[in-house]
């Protein structure tokens, strides 16, 4: 190798293991949003999602996915238009939020990791089903943390609604901040990809 190369064997070595490495050079298709039909309609869904909030609806089977459009700056401070998780809604009697039904329940746990009497047995991104135990009462509200097994700790925060006819409880949940919603909607759709490979092929 010449002495004034910039770069050394090793390090050249390494940029070409890199660069055919399949796993690396695999585009990331569930985010990206490609948008043919002019700058006029790619213009006109940008100052919408600069101002409002938009979604992309899709329909499957007795399923419908809500995606909302949202524009994301680059390390370069373009702005690209990029579908976020969707909200996942199952029909019936009534359009409801899509429910995850847990094969074993997970407890939730305080902020510092202590485990209460509160058992998540279904979760949604709008709500979540809770088994009571050891004769305790149900929370009027409650703030405490999910922890499936895999993920990072989500903070859920629940206000009571009903007690079903099983003897759970259903809360309606509401998250404090746009991370925490993204963060739970990411895991149920993760979720909802193993339960209905089909709609995600």
């Amino acid at each position: 190798m010449p002495v004034d190369a910039l770069l050394t064997q090793d390090e050249l070595d390494f940029i070409r293991t890199m660069q055919h490495n399949p796993q690396l050079n695999v585009r990331d298709t569930t985010a990206s949003l490609l948008v043919n039909g002019g700058t006029q309609i790619r213009d006109l869904l940008t100052r919408l999602a600069a101002n409002e909030q938009v979604t992309i609806q899709a329909q499957f089977e007795n399923q419908q996915m809500s995606f909302p459009l949202q524009l994301v700056e680059d390390e370069f401070h373009a702005l690209h238009l990029q579908l976020g998780a969707p909200s996942i809604y199952e029909e019936g009697p009534m359009v409801r939020p899509w429910r995850l039904m847990l094969k074993e329940p997970v407890v939730l746990e305080t902020e510092k990791g202590q485990i209460s009497h509160y058992w998540v047995r279904e979760i949604s991104c709008e709500g979540v089903l809770l088994e009571v135990r050891d004769g305790h009462r149900p929370p009027r509200r409650f703030s405490l943390w999910f922890s499936p097994e895999g993920h990072e700790p989500m903070p859920l925060h629940g206000t009571l609604r009903r007690k079903t006819e099983q003897g759970h409880y259903a809360y309606q949940l509401r998250q404090d901040n746009p991370q925490e919603t993204e963060r739970l909607r990411q895991y149920i759709l993760a979720q909802h990809r193993r339960t209905h490979p089909q709609m995600h092929a």
